[in-house]
């Protein structure tokens, strides 16, 4: 594969180097690494922190025991109703 060398011209010579492509970003060292990615994301946009897996995992254990004594609760009122309707007949 041969070498491509761009033409200078009077114009890129008096602009300076000529460059195809952009300095990379300078590689950060391992505690700005660090601060990047624990700093990002911390908050929501109302201001609270997000949740941690483990308590939405509890939240949820929470909620669904919550939904389950709601719905015994209901049956049992259903049932209690089913079997005072014959007596009152």
């Amino acid at each position: 594969m041969a070498h491509v060398v761009k033409p200078v011209t009077v114009e890129t010579r008096d602009a300076g180097l000529v460059m195809t492509r952009p300095k990379p970003e300078k590689r950060k060292n391992a505690k700005e690494r660090a601060k990047a990615k624990f700093t990002k994301d911390k908050t929501a946009e109302d201001g609270t922190r997000p949740m941690t897996a483990t308590a939405k995992s509890e939240a949820e254990t929470k909620a669904k025991a919550e939904r389950k004594a709601a719905t015994k609760a209901a049956k049992a009122e259903r049932k209690s109703k089913r079997t005072a309707a014959p007596k009152a007949a």
